[in-house]
């Protein structure tokens, strides 16, 4: 009788130990289950993150882009002459040309052309816009050429001691006279125009004087 009763604890305290162990494993699952939430709650977050500032990114870009354009708003002049004003709309602003004379010439201050001559032009530049600007940034992409549909020169009166080069700002309203003066190929027609690659892009109209040798003194 003893032993019967012996063996029935036993029995009875392995039983109450596998319940006991049974509980634990449950609890355990039941404390990694949370985690395993939050850790995918927090890469869910990133991920919502990420395309949220993709989103933004994109955004300021189509901005910057919508802020870059810019509208040209004077028509094309493509058969000026001597004596003619044209006229700009640029990204820098607008202002006026005129070609008051032109001539042509073998050599400037004992220097000869390393092409056929120079052709020297007299020109008015005048500020038509609301802002200040420098002549330079007018100047810089205007180019002479011997024919309409290749590249031109631009402007080297700053290489001459007997030349001035235009410089310096022009307010609103204000104008300036000077030289634009650069090398060219004999020919019986020279065209004095804005850089084609810089109206190609889109920030300025395109003016083009033709100058006819016989018109030139």
């Amino acid at each position: 009788m003893k032993r019967i009763l012996f063996i029935t604890v036993i029995l009875s305290t392995i039983t109450l130990g596998l319940m006991a162990c049974s509980n634990e494993n449950a609890d355990e699952s039941n404390e990694e289950q949370p985690s395993s939430a939050t850790e995918n709650s927090g890469k869910q977050d990133e991920t919502n993150t990420d395309i949220e500032g993709d989103e933004n990114e994109e955004k300021e870009e189509d901005k910057e882009d919508s802020n870059s354009k810019f509208n040209v708003e004077s028509e094309d002049q493509l058969d000026l002459g001597i004596g003619d004003t044209g006229t700009f709309d640029t990204t820098l602003g607008t202002y006026d040309i005129t070609i008051v004379s032109a001539k042509l010439e073998d050599e400037i201050d004992g220097t000869n052309s390393e092409l056929d001559k120079f052709l020297y032009l007299d020109i008015i530049v005048k500020n038509t816009s609301q802002e200040t600007q420098k002549v330079e940034d007018l100047l810089h992409s205007m180019e002479a050429s011997h024919e309409r549909e290749r590249s031109g020169f631009s402007d080297a009166s700053d290489y001459f001691n007997s030349l001035e080069k235009m410089s310096g700002e022009l307010a609103p309203g204000e104008e300036i006279s000077g030289q634009f003066v650069t090398m060219v190929y004999d020919s019986e027609e020279y065209y004095f125009r804005k850089d084609p690659g810089n109206v190609a892009a889109g920030s300025s109209n395109q003016v083009i004087w033709t100058i006819k040798a016989d018109e030139v003194r």
